[in-house]
């Protein structure tokens, strides 16, 4: 079951679900919805998911794909009523919902830095697959049929994936064939909001309807 981030705030609002974020512990130390539990997908173990009585429990992450992918693994564990949040705390923050981000005097400047939801997918493949898995870049390159290096340098972020690679690491790890491109993609898109928005904003106005 899949629900947007204005209903579970009016739940969290009414005391009616539990919220947990499936990123991993340095997005979440980064910022965070208040009162999330921390469960990151790349240690997430069905056997621990919390059960509380006459509550929701809502799974969410940075944009909604990490999110489904825990749901699906509770649901192959016997859970039922799984509920993921669309959008993430990227759709959370753009409705305007409070969030939480630590404050430590030692990295002041580091909180002046842009803070980034979504990682690139060499990253989520590192942390959430390979790590998990115990897989370094030579045994996924022989898995994949790759050259090694493309895997470094995917891992690097000096490379994105392509349409291919993400059709290998899909038939792989047993993922939607676009996972890996969307991944990328919302990864690109944010940066270049960052780097551009402000300026396509001035330089280009909306066509209006005749």
């Amino acid at each position: 079951m899949s629900v947007d981030a204005a209903t579970v705030h009016e739940w969290i609002e009414n005391d009616q679900a539990l919220l947990v974020d499936v990123r991993e512990t340095s997005e979440f130390d980064k910022e965070h919805i208040p009162g999330a539990m921390l469960l990151p997908l790349s240690a997430f173990d069905p056997d621990l998911f919390p059960s509380v009585p006459g509550k929701k429990v809502v799974l969410h992450c940075a944009v909604g794909k990490r999110s489904e992918t825990a749901g699906k693994m509770l649901l192959a564990n016997g859970y039922s009523d799984i509920i993921h949040m669309t959008g993430g705390m990227e759709e959370w923050k753009k409705s305007g919902f409070e969030t939480e981000i630590p404050y430590h005097p030692n990295q002041l400047e580091q909180l002046q830095q842009p803070q980034f939801l979504c990682p690139a997918a060499g990253r989520i493949l590192h942390d959430e697959y390979m790590v998990p898995l115990g897989l370094d870049s030579h045994s996924l390159a022989d898995a994949l049929d790759v050259p090694v290096k493309s895997i470094e340098d995917l891992l690097a972020e000096k490379i994105s994936v392509s349409a291919e690679m993400s059709l290998r690491l899909a038939r792989y790890f047993s993922t939607a064939a676009d996972f890996w491109l969307q991944l990328q993609s919302d990864h690109d898109m944010e940066r270049a909001r960052h780097k551009f928005g402000n300026k396509i904003k001035n330089d280009v106005r909306p066509r209006l309807a005749n």
